[in-house]
């Protein structure tokens, strides 16, 4: 016991790379937002635009192997891989905090965007070729997206995706940086 040595926290770079993370989500998403809303709505499911946010959550999966590295080199240290992965875990879960609090302040820089995108996707829905109670449905869910209920489901949902994905970073991190081979 007397032995074994206490390693740095590495919180310091969890939020580091969270908050990275977090912008480069949230700037991603917006890019595809207004890309959305300069487009016409064509019914269809997917668009190019929503190529941009699926390009700023595989960016942000990057999160967890940079918390890693920069853990690594400002303290010199090393560990097994489950600790990385942790690591990663935490950057999801603080990005995912930092992006719903971006998100919310730039609902307040434009009060518009969050509208403008609900009534574009009214318009969509409109023009899919569904059953209509199912278009119903699907609008009636869109009406309030500042509701606590849909930012916690927006939360969770960015959680599972930038938690699987850092975990997994994490775990590559920590293999290629902290390694105790």
């Amino acid at each position: 016991m007397e032995n074994e040595q206490v390693q740095p926290s590495y919180w310091n770079s969890v939020i580091i790379a969270s908050l990275v993370t977090a912008i480069v989500v949230t700037a991603f998403s917006l890019i595809g937002g207004y890309i959305t809303l300069g487009s016409e709505p064509s019914g269809s499911f997917f668009s190019s635009a929503q190529l941009f946010g699926t390009i700023g959550c595989l960016i942000g999966a990057l999160g967890g192997l940079f918390a890693n590295w920069h853990y690594v080199k400002e303290n010199d240290v090393t560990y097994k891989i489950g600790q990385g992965a942790l690591i990663g875990l935490f950057v999801g879960l603080i990005a995912t905090i930092f992006t719903v609090i971006i998100g919310q302040i730039w609902n307040l820089i434009d009060p518009s965007y969050q509208k403008a995108l609900v009534d574009w996707n009214i318009q969509n829905f409109e023009a899919m070729q569904m059953p209509a109670e199912a278009k119903e449905q699907a609008i009636a869910g869109m009406e309030n997206p500042n509701s606590l209920k849909n930012i916690g489901l927006q939360a969770l949902f960015i959680f599972i995706g930038l938690g699987i994905v850092n975990v997994i970073s994490g775990l590559i991190g920590a293999k290629v940086f902290a390694s105790e081979e």
